[in-house]
C-alpha cells in the first residue's frame, strides 16, 4: 500500500511539473510562454541547461532571459540601439557569443563595418549585478552576420553565416581572429525582394546544416574539424523563406518561416506541424530550439518578431517566445 501510494505521488508530481513547463494543455500544440513590448522582433534563441532561454532582439538591441517554467522575463543585456542583436551559441558551460549588427528592419540590410561579436557568461550572471558582456571582436569584413554554431568549444571555434555576402565564416572566439571557413554559390542568393542567402546554420555529425532565407532551401554539407568543406553541397528540401532552426540528435528539423513551423524528416519528408501562411499562432516566427530538461525535452521553443515586417492582421504584434509540443507528432 505504502508503495502504490509513493508511486502516485510521483506520478502527480511529474504531472504538476509538466503542467508548469508546457503552458498549453498537454492534447495542444502550441502555447506563448512569453509575449514582448510591441516592436521587439526576437531573432534568435538558445537555451540554457537549466531550461531558461536566451531571447535576443534585432530591433531592440537587447538580450532577454525567459523562464519558461515561471512565464517571467529579464533583461540581461541592453546594447547600443546600433547593435542590434541576431544569431547565439553556447562556447562552453552557460557561456554563449552572440552576434550584433547595424541592420535596417525595413530592407534587411546591415551597414558595413558595422558587425561585432560579444561573449555573454551566463554562468557569472546575477539580475541587477554588473555586466557579464565582453566584446570579442569587430568583424569588419562581415556584412549581416546571422546564424552561429559551435564548431569546437574545448578551443572557442565558432562558424557564422553572413546571409548577406554568403559566406560561412570561421570565428576563434578566444583571439577574435576569423577566415572564411566555406564559400560558395549556393550560401547566395538572386533574390532582389530577400536578399539574403545562408541564415541559420547548425552542426550534427560533422555535417552542417544550413537555410537560404532567399532561395527557400534548406541543405547540408560535409565539413573538417576547422570548418571547410569536405564535400560538396546538397540541397535537401525546399520551403518558403525558411529562417533557423533546431534540429534533433535523430536528424528531425524543425524550422521557422513563413509563419510556419516545418519539419524536415531524413527521408526527405518536409510537413507544416504548425501555423501557416496566414496564421497568426506564429507570426513572423525567426527561430526555433529544443528544450533540454528532462521535462520539455518533447518541447520545442519558436521566437518570433510579431509581423513587424508583414503583419497577418494589419497589426503589429510584439514578439513572442512560444513553446510547440512535438511530442504530439510523433
Amino acid at each position: 500500500m505504502f508503495i502504490l501510494h509513493l508511486l502516485l505521488t510521483c506520478l502527480l508530481l511529474v504531472s504538476a511539473s509538466v503542467a508548469q513547463v508546457l503552458p498549453f494543455s498537454n492534447d495542444s500544440a502550441a502555447g506563448v510562454i512569453w509575449t514582448f513590448e510591441n516592436g521587439t522582433w526576437i531573432e534568435n534563441l538558445a537555451v540554457r541547461q537549466n531550461g531558461e532561454v536566451l531571447c535576443t532582439s534585432l530591433s531592440k538591441a537587447a538580450l532577454y532571459l525567459v523562464n519558461p517554467f515561471e512565464h517571467v522575463a529579464s533583461l540581461v543585456h541592453q546594447f547600443e540601439p546600433t547593435e542590434g542583436l541576431l544569431g547565439i551559441s553556447e562556447i562552453e558551460n552557460d557561456v554563449f557569443v552572440v552576434a550584433s549588427a547595424n541592420v535596417s528592419l525595413a530592407t534587411s540590410e546591415a551597414y558595413p563595418g558595422s558587425a561585432k561579436m560579444w561573449k555573454v557568461d551566463m554562468a557569472a550572471w546575477t539580475l541587477g549585478e554588473p555586466d557579464v558582456v565582453t566584446l570579442i571582436a569587430n568583424l569588419t569584413d562581415v556584412i549581416l552576420p546571422d546564424g552561429l554554431a559551435t564548431l569546437d568549444n574545448e578551443i572557442g571555434l565558432v562558424l557564422l553565416a553572413d546571409a548577406a555576402k554568403g559566406i560561412v565564416w570561421r570565428v576563434d572566439t578566444n583571439t577574435g581572429d576569423y577566415s572564411i571557413a566555406i564559400q560558395d554559390k549556393l550560401f547566395t542568393t538572386d533574390n532582389k525582394l530577400i536578399p539574403l542567402g545562408v541564415d541559420g546554420i547548425h552542426i550534427l555529425d560533422d555535417q552542417l546544416y544550413f537555410t537560404n532565407f532567399g532561395n527557400n532551401a534548406f541543405g547540408r554539407v560535409a565539413i573538417s574539424a576547422n570548418g571547410s568543406a569536405t564535400g560538396p553541397i546538397e540541397i535537401i528540401a525546399n520551403m518558403t523563406i525558411p529562417d533557423d532552426f533546431a534540429i534533433a540528435d535523430n536528424g528531425t528539423a524543425y524550422l521557422a518561416g513563413d509563419n510556419s513551423l516545418y519539419r524536415y524528416r531524413q527521408n526527405g519528408e518536409v510537413d507544416i506541424l504548425v501555423g501557416g501562411p496566414n496564421s497568426l499562432v506564429l507570426e513572423g516566427c525567426t527561430s526555433a530550439q529544443l528544450g533540454r530538461t528532462r521535462m520539455d525535452k518533447n518541447v520545442l521553443y519558436i521566437g518570433t518578431n510579431g509581423g513587424l515586417l508583414a503583419p497577418v492582421d494589419g497589426v503589429i504584434h510584439g514578439g513572442q517566445l512560444v513553446a510547440v509540443n512535438v511530442g504530439l507528432f510523433e
